[in-house]
């Protein structure tokens, strides 16, 4: 439905793609990553449920509040619960790593109202590395990987993405450096979360 990985995306375009620039790759955040915000729309959820279970074990009676304050706790509830749910999946689907054939572009929107652009030209790209990190990086297969331009300043970091050691590899090879692994990329056109 949402994939984290994309190879040659055929309906995407970025603000500022020159004419003939071809994208290569769109990357999100691994799907397991917005396992915290999801817990917590679901915890939430259910707080009006587990709240009159508890409330007699620590001496409060529900039934001294005013039915329109129970109403008004609800709405707000299910309000909280929208908008982690909203926020969580904005700020996954629009944080994105595009590398085209001319560039590496990172997109980030942070709180709905910050949008950052970093760019590295390929020209520019002096090595990247890759980090798998952890039980579940590793069983999800999904880490960082950090694109360095010309200077020792990052300039790119990917975070959470799936395949980073093809990632980086793509990147190398798009530059010309030599590596010293070579691991296959999917077939053309298919994506993986």
């Amino acid at each position: 439905m949402f994939p984290a990985y994309i190879e040659r995306p055929s309906r995407c375009r970025f603000e500022g793609q020159d004419p003939n620039e071809k994208i290569l790759l769109l990357l999100r955040a691994h799907p397991i990553t917005n396992l915290p915000w999801i817990s917590l729309a679901v915890l939430v959820f259910f707080i009006p449920l587990i709240v009159p279970n508890i409330a007699p074990f620590v001496g409060f009676s529900l039934a001294a509040v005013p039915p329109n304050f129970l109403i008004i706790g609800l709405i707000i509830n299910y309000l909280l619960v929208l908008v982690i749910i909203f926020e969580g999946f904005l700020e996954w689907y629009f944080n994105v790593t595009l590398i085209t054939d001319v560039k590496v572009v990172d997109i980030d929107f942070e709180y709905l109202l910050y949008k950052g652009v970093d760019l590295a030209p390929l020209s520019k790209i002096e090595e990247t590395d890759s980090v798998t990190a952890g039980v579940i990086g590793t069983i999800f297969n999904f880490g960082n990987v950090s694109v360095q331009t010309a200077g020792a300043k990052v300039a790119i970091e990917m975070k959470n993405i799936p395949r980073p050691a093809i990632v980086a590899d793509m990147i190398l090879d798009l530059i010309g450096k030599p590596h010293e692994h070579i691991v296959p990329a999917s077939p053309a056109g298919r994506s993986e979360n």
